[in-house]
């Protein structure tokens, strides 16, 4: 169970608006803040009112630059929440962002009466040192979700459809090992899609008396498939691929993907060469889609820096003068009158042809569904193409032998925050760049 807290901030017609997010495990003592920048302008007035620093917060990342990390953390998790009002909030952050959260919570208190206060918080009340808008009221709130959670759970109405149901299916059949599940209906239909690090384990899990709310209607699974994958890695991107691709009726995430940022290349009203980060499809644009915000500001950022082209004109730097080329770097930049607008020009479309023909590619090893086999994950620029597995037996003499074996993906918003990890979690000796060989 995960135990979460949203801060807002009451504000007139425009309602409550969050600005910190507190959860904590119920395995780990530990508890998490993020802090993001509210997505509304507040009067300084009501900063001092709140007791909260001002500066602090205007400062903090937008909450798009922590979603793929919130997500990554609440992957497989039970969310609890103290009433619907805090789940609505969140899910409200992540539609901002064009990410379907439309999951199934756990609520400590379920509709009540307007005089009848939470109880949590007539609790909290009595910690009047704690100040309600403080990281010490938000550990408070969430260390007791946990407590009156465990003690008074069996009380609470549950919000899952149906409970697990008797059934016939043969789980010993299956193997303690990572791959995807798929129930399907009476019609042989696709109803749930799931991916496992041991299948036997989580079907077992589906179908314990034990087991947590969730919105599947188990009365409706009729037979069960299984695809393993050898590794976990890639048990998330064919479980993603299949959720899209199937749209099964129980699976609520990952079914719809928010469009991705692309860079675009346009011109100032003065003729001057930029680009800019947005999420319309165009035309004249830089061939990659990205679908998280830190990962295309840090394509757009290490461009910049490499062909050395103006800050302010590459969207990185929204100043009303010159930009740090010029104030920190004392170098001459087009947006200075210090380079001319032709020299800029035609050093913006050389870096513009490059990075357009420019191909970093990178195979990764994993482990195989058994032991005389090897398993690979390809990426170009860092986009996901696809996977693929091969025989240990089959000679190799070649790059394009691997790739022979490559199974053609789509790359979207999940597959994205995927494959972000690999470099951090497979050892080096098991990446073949291939742009380090010439190929």
């Amino acid at each position: 169970m995960m135990y979460l807290y949203l801060q807002t901030i009451s504000i007139g017609k425009k309602g409550e608006i969050p600005f910190r997010i507190t959860f904590k495990n119920d395995v780990i003592s530990e508890t998490i803040h993020y802090l993001f920048r509210p997505n509304a302008v507040i009067p300084k007035k009501v900063y001092e009112t709140h007791q909260l620093d001002r500066m602090e917060l205007v400062t903090s990342p937008p909450f798009c630059d922590i979603a793929d990390e919130l997500i990554e953390i609440f992957q497989d998790q039970q969310l609890v929440f103290s009433e619907a009002r805090q789940f609505q909030l969140l899910k409200a952050q992540f539609r901002t962002i064009g990410y379907n959260f439309n999951l199934r919570p756990t609520y400590l208190f379920h509709e009540v009466s307007r005089d009848k206060l939470n109880v949590i918080e007539m609790f909290l009340n009595h910690h009047r040192k704690d100040r309600p808008f403080g990281c010490e009221y938000a550990n408070a709130f969430v260390e007791l979700m946990g407590k009156y959670h465990s003690q008074a759970f069996d009380a609470l109405p549950s919000l899952a459809p149906s409970g697990p149901v008797d059934h016939n299916f043969e789980l010993s059949q299956y193997k303690m090992a990572p791959g995807v599940y798929y129930f399907l209906d009476e019609h042989q239909e696709v109803i749930y899609v799931g991916k496992a690090k041991s299948l036997r384990k989580r079907l077992q899990s589906h179908f314990s008396k034990q087991t947590s709310t969730n919105n599947i209607d188990y009365s409706k699974v009729k037979s069960i498939t299984v695809e393993y994958s050898g590794n976990d890695l890639l048990a998330q991107l064919m479980e993603s691929a299949d959720i899209k691709a199937l749209q099964p009726r129980y699976n609520t995430q990952q079914v719809h993907d928010p469009a991705p940022y692309i860079i675009n290349r346009g011109k100032t009203a003065k003729g001057i060469h930029k680009l800019q980060i947005t999420r319309k499809d165009i035309k004249d644009n830089m061939p990659e889609k990205y679908f998280n915000r830190s990962s295309v500001k840090t394509s757009l950022e290490n461009f910049c820096s490499e062909y050395e082209l103006c800050r302010k004109h590459c969207g990185l730097e929204k100043v009303k003068g010159p930009c740090s080329i010029v104030t920190v770097k004392n170098q001459p930049c087009v947006c200075a009158g210090s380079e001319s607008m032709e020299t800029y020009n035609f050093r913006f479309d050389i870096a513009f042809y490059n990075f357009q023909n420019q191909k970093t590619r990178k195979i990764y090893k994993l482990k195989g569904r058994h032991k005389s086999e090897d398993a690979f994950i390809y990426l170009v620029n860092g986009i996901y193409e696809g996977y693929g597995f091969i025989d240990k037996s089959i000679p190799i003499p070649n790059i394009n032998d691997i790739l022979g074996h490559l199974t053609v993906q789509t790359n979207n918003y999940d597959t994205s925050r995927i494959v972000s990890q690999l470099d951090n979690i497979i050892a080096s000796e098991n990446i073949l760049d291939l742009s380090d060989l010439g190929h």
